[in-house]
């Protein structure tokens, strides 16, 4: 049975208006049709019965109706278990259903007046299908009230409000049987159903005394409320007359549906109860409204800016409420804020909210603000009339328009002030203790609120530069050569890291203008983002001016010719520019202020320094008679190893450098690789570091010869040039 009512009410309800329509006529012609059908014998006993039957077949129909009415157009409300919180919430409840139960009621008595004398007991089929229709239409009105009342009642619902419906729906019943008893037997019942109203106008009584929910109703709608419920507890109360007074209106409720005048009369007392109850409640709040919709207001307040800063990252976001709920909760004109400067350490604005930067500006002229608040310490300030502080006396012929009375509430962190929250009015004798305290309460949690942002902002930015750097160290290695030049009797190997994310150091592979394949090695001044550009820079002049040079020394000048002037004062590149001449089996190197460049030969290590200055640091007139070029004889397994000062400057826990003495080990090795070398290099400068962070940009590069000429056989190709420990040197 369950199912089926649940299936049909659901069909009913997704056609609305059209399905009540339909239940209503259908129930009105079933009861116009018992009426016609057992009504035939007056007076007899049958009729009696039949009448008995009819009474409750009407009622039954109409309960049915009367439910279907309810769950079709079903009042929409929150769970009975949820505490509600805000005033909106009952407000809207209380409005909704005071207004229907006075536009119901209104009909109600418009409906008994236009009847007339189609009410009167009549053998017309129509008559009394009209009789059932009005019957039908004033049981949904009832029962639409009541539903109202049980939602107002059950707003914030205890253990009795959910007793209360179960007592209602036992009483209701025992009240209809009785009624249809009355009718069968002719025995009055009217003491019953007296007795019956009384106790539930009792219940309603005990129950309608739990509207503390009317103190959270703000001024405004206090005085709507009392409205509402003083008219719809007048015209429930001129229904409840009319019942009494008015034969023609019993005798309309009677025909309309026999115990119809019970159910009218209850729904009216308790509309009547319930809203004197509210009225009362309402008049007594009326007078401390104010003083209440303060507290609210400072409670929601509170409750506000705790739920909505723990939700907002963004500092000017979240200082814009802050400023906004200083103004609203103390009653303020204008309001702004001050914070810590964290590179500066020193206060600024931060935020302002109705107060323009020359009106700030006054009242900070002088320092004569800032000398008040250093006073006072990590105490609150309450200036309730400016012109009464000598330390204003100066300003406030010019404040007195826009601030007569100040206060202000210190924002700190681990006892440590971090800003200040503002409220200023206009006129004197404003702000109270309660605004101090309620500031203090709400500086507590901004303090926090603050920290939290800029935290979150701070691992936003170190995020977000994170990103950018492996995006910048990504770039930077795609500028270093991808693979090395093809050379038949020489073997090269190169490593570069970065101290950080980019470097400073570079190296790469070009081809003069001769042709020769040459090797450049540089190291700007300084690391990170600044050498990583100026890296970038020097690969673009390198390779335009590769292919016009005729020798490394001539790279080296074209390069400085380029770079004179674009870098920063002070910053400099230090070069080494290594060509390999394959067909004499040598190298020809040429060094700008670079790290000296070791020599493995027959079983001794050469360090050589040319002469050189570094790159930007001499005009490009100036800068080739500062420059030596030499030429290196290469035999087989002969190495050649430029490295950047990474190298030899790298240091340990205790603090000693690296140096260059460790490298001859390596390069003392017999039958060497390039990658060997390298490899052996990185190798031993980490194990000398313990684990210590990379101190610089390391860049190391091995040139290995692969040929089985002797040193002398090389040297007689060259016997203008001045030879010294197998080192030919050009000078320029």
């Amino acid at each position: 049975m369950k199912k089926y009512l649940q299936r049909l009410t659901g069909k009913i309800s997704a056609y609305k208006y059209w399905g009540a329509l339909a239940a209503t006529l259908i129930c009105a012609a079933a009861m116009a049709f018992v009426d016609n059908a057992f009504l035939a014998q007056e007076g007899s006993l049958l009729h009696n019965i039949s009448l008995g039957f009819t009474t409750l077949l009407k009622i039954t129909l109409a309960a049915l109706f009367g439910g279907l009415f309810a769950t079709t157009f079903p009042i929409h409300r929150d769970s009975d278990d949820q505490q509600i919180v805000s005033a909106a919430k009952p407000f809207a409840e209380l409005r909704q259903g005071g207004m229907f139960i006075i536009v119901s009621t209104a009909a109600m008595l418009a409906v008994s007046v236009l009847a007339g004398d189609r009410v009167r007991p009549s053998e017309d089929l129509f008559a009394r299908f009209y009789v059932s229709v009005s019957a039908l239409v004033f049981v949904a009105m009832i029962v639409r009230q009541l539903q109202w009342l049980d939602v107002l009642i059950q707003i914030r619902r205890t253990t009795f409000t959910a007793q209360f419906r179960i007592i209602a729906l036992v009483i209701g019943i025992l009240l209809v049987v009785t009624r249809v008893f009355s009718v069968v037997t002719k025995i009055d019942t009217q003491v019953i159903s007296v007795v019956g109203l009384a106790v539930l106008a009792m219940l309603l009584l005990i129950s309608s005394s739990r509207i503390s929910w009317i103190s959270s109703f703000s001024k405004d709608q206090k005085w709507k409320a009392f409205g509402i419920a003083a008219v719809a507890m007048g015209i429930s109360i001129a229904l409840m007359i009319r019942q009494e007074s008015n034969e023609q209106f019993v005798l309309f409720m009677e025909n309309l549906l026999p115990g119809a005048q019970n159910f009218a009369m209850f729904s009216a007392l308790l509309s009547t109860i319930f809203f004197l109850r509210i009225s009362f409640s309402l008049g007594l709040a009326l007078p401390t409204a104010a003083v209440v919709d303060r507290k609210i207001n400072e409670v929601r307040s509170l409750a506000y800016l705790s739920r909505t800063i723990s939700q907002v990252y963004d500092l000017e976001r979240l200082l814009g409420i802050v400023t906004t709920m200083i103004r609203d909760v103390c009653g303020a004109t204008a309001s702004w804020v001050e914070l810590e400067d964290s590179e500066t350490k020193t206060m600024k604005i931060a935020a302002q909210l109705k107060i323009s930067e020359q009106e700030l500006q006054i009242l900070y002229k002088d320092g004569v603000l800032r000398s008040v608040l250093a006073q006072q310490g990590a105490q609150a300030i309450h200036l309730e009339a400016l012109d009464e502080e000598i330390a204003f006396a100066p300003i406030y012929p010019y404040a007195k328009d826009f601030a007569q009375s100040l206060i202000a509430v210190p924002l700190t962190l681990d006892n440590r002030r971090i800003g200040t929250l503002f409220a200023a009015h206009r006129d004197k004798f404003i702000f109270e203790t309660e605004d101090i305290s309620l500031l203090a309460a709400f500086a507590n949690n901004i303090s926090i609120a603050i920290e939290n942002v800029r935290l979150f902002e701070n691992s936003l930015e170190q995020e977000r530069f994170k990103r950018e750097m492996m995006l910048a160290r990504e770039m930077q290695h795609k500028l270093l050569p991808k693979q090395h030049p093809a050379l038949t009797k020489f073997d090269i190997a190169a490593y570069a890291s970065p101290a950080l994310e980019v470097g400073g150091d570079y190296y790469d592979y070009v081809k003069l203008k001769n042709g020769m394949n040459c090797v450049i090695i540089g190291d700007v001044s300084g690391k990170g983002i600044s050498a990583a550009f100026y890296m970038a820079e020097l690969k673009g002049v390198v390779l335009a001016v590769a292919g016009e040079s005729e020798s490394p020394a001539d790279a080296l000048c074209r390069i400085n010719a380029a770079l004179k002037g674009s870098l920063e004062r002070g910053s400099y590149i230090a070069m080494t520019a290594v060509a390999i001449d394959e067909e004499k089996s040598e190298l020809i190197i040429a060094r700008a202020g670079h790290t000296p460049i070791a020599v493995s030969r027959n079983g001794k290590i050469h360090l050589l320094q040319p002469r050189g200055v570094g790159v930007a640091l001499v005009e490009p007139s100036k800068f080739r008679n500062f420059l030596e070029e030499i030429r290196i004889p290469m035999a087989h397994k002969d190495v050649c190893l430029l490295f950047t000062d990474g190298v030899n400057e790298a240091m340990n826990a205790q603090q000693e450098e690296f140096g260059i003495e460790p490298l001859h080990g390596v390069l003392m090795q017999k039958n060497p690789e390039a990658r060997f070398v390298v490899g052996e290099v990185v190798r031993r400068v980490s194990e000398f570091a313990e684990g210590m962070p990379q101190h610089d940009d390391m860049t190391v590069i091995a040139i290995v010869a692969e040929h089985n000429n002797t040193v002398d056989e090389i040297l007689q190709d060259v016997p203008e040039a001045q030879v010294k420990d197998n080192v030919v040197i050009v000078t320029g």
